[in-house]
């Protein structure tokens, strides 16, 4: 069996400074239904992200890190439970890739992967995504992706 690695992602934006934090969470198995051992936490800062859609921005980086890192089949979780769900149906539909906002960005990315799961990581069982996106938002020198900056204007019209 091929080696699953999955990313439970959060994210969080601090108002006053404009910094958004992701945390990830990075797990690697090798049995389908299990998140497996932890191997990696992740915490990046920032600047310029949208306050709505932080969420969908950590799950976009989950999927940047996977594809930098060649792994091939890829379960994303997250607590937002709606945008994972659409990710889900856009992905199983194959709807949606067309868009040219960043949820159709991330769709267009699974063509990267053998296999990408969107899947619900309740809030309550979070805590350690979470709590790396709220260290992150401290991190200093956060990044700006100038190269999403058109994406990005979709949010803010």
């Amino acid at each position: 069996m091929e080696t699953k690695y999955t990313f439970i992602a959060n994210a969080s934006h601090d108002e006053k400074n404009k910094i958004t934090g992701i945390g990830m969470a990075l797990h690697q198995a090798d049995k389908p239904k299990r998140n497996g051992v932890l191997i990696e936490e992740i915490k990046e800062a920032y600047d310029g992200i949208p306050n709505k859609i932080i969420e969908l921005f950590a799950i976009y980086r989950a999927l940047e890190i996977a594809r930098e890192r060649n792994y091939q089949i890829v379960r994303v979780r997250s607590d937002y439970n709606l945008i994972r769900t659409k990710l889900k149906e856009g992905y199983e539909q194959h709807i949606g890739f067309e868009r040219e906002d960043l949820h159709g960005e991330i769709l267009r990315m699974t063509s990267d992967f053998k296999l990408i799961q969107f899947s619900y990581k309740p809030r309550r069982k979070n805590q350690m995504a979470r709590q790396l996106a709220r260290e992150a938002r401290t991190l200093n020198s956060p990044i700006r992706r100038t190269d999403l900056d058109s994406i990005f204007a979709v949010y803010e019209q």
